[in-house]
């Protein structure tokens, strides 16, 4: 069982948003979708999903062409765990999560709908918070909310939009843990992610896109390239490899800070990549 994209154009209003993406993931596959904002991740993500119409292109699951299914049955093949996901009423976690299950239910949730909502959260450690509204849990609970949600679906591929950009570091931390173990077991997933450092510890695979256009696929270790890396973040990096983990950081050189703005983004790059 591949995902296949496969040529994939977009345009949005006269302007085209992706120029022909094209790559392929495989059970345990965890691949970081990486770019600077505005590169397309987000757009990406919705086109494999079937929320944004693409111009041409394909994308399929072993073999089954995707954005041909209803959004009922894409939603048996795949999960999506969004950036931020506000609930709008009050809502329970325990039925937050049984949403999940929307995809399978006839007239009612049944036995084993119930059963597979309370393994994921189990296995999310929010058996503790079943009963409480969802409106009322911290952002890094409410994330975990979403991927339980995610995990009831029992979908084998999951797609997640920078799920970590408002999370702290530890629950950043979880959150990648959590994926990698869903495609430890034989799933797929692509997150698109702002992290490198994140990306190049957690996941077996990384695809860089910059102005819509694919520019490097592979194994984190092979991908990134301090010249590629410092071409599509406009910032000079260095990559280096210590003990299998491969770590990016920016150049420290006066030369290229000369403003306090400057300073001040690369300061808080340290901050989150100590």
């Amino acid at each position: 069982m591949s995902l296949e994209i496969e040529n994939l154009n977009l345009h949005y209003r006269r302007r085209q948003v992706l120029h022909g993406i094209s790559f392929s993931l495989e059970p345990g596959d965890f691949c970081a979708l990486l770019g600077p904002n505005g590169s397309g991740k987000s757009t990406l993500t919705k086109a494999v999903l079937g929320l944004a119409p693409i111009s041409n292109g394909s994308v399929k699951l072993a073999g089954e062409d995707l954005l041909g299914l209803s959004r009922r049955d894409r939603a048996k093949r795949i999960a999506y765990v969004p950036q931020s996901s506000p609930v709008p009423f009050d809502l329970r976690v325990y039925d937050a999560v049984m949403l999940g299950r929307s995809p399978y239910v006839g007239i009612r949730f049944n036995e084993e709908d119930h059963a597979t909502a309370c393994a994921a959260i189990d296995k999310l450690g929010l058996a503790a918070l079943a009963d409480r509204y969802v409106n009322e849990l911290s952002g890094g609970q409410q994330q975990r909310v979403m991927i339980a949600r995610a995990l009831a679906q029992g979908t084998r591929v999951m797609l997640l939009d920078e799920p970590t950009s408002a999370l702290d570091l530890r629950y950043q931390v979880e959150t990648m843990r959590l994926v990698r173990d869903f495609t430890r077991s034989g799933g797929i997933a692509l997150m698109a992610v702002h992290d490198l450092n994140h990306a190049a510890r957690y996941c077996n695979r990384a695809v860089i896109i910059a102005e819509g256009r694919l520019v490097s696929d592979g194994p984190p270790q092979a991908v990134f390239n301090a010249d590629i890396l410092s071409q599509v973040f406009d910032l000079q990096v260095d990559v280096s490899t210590q003990d299998g983990i491969t770590t990016v950081r920016p150049v420290e050189d006066e030369d290229v800070l000369e403003t306090s703005s400057f300073r001040h983004a690369v300061r808080q790059f340290h901050q989150l990549s100590a």
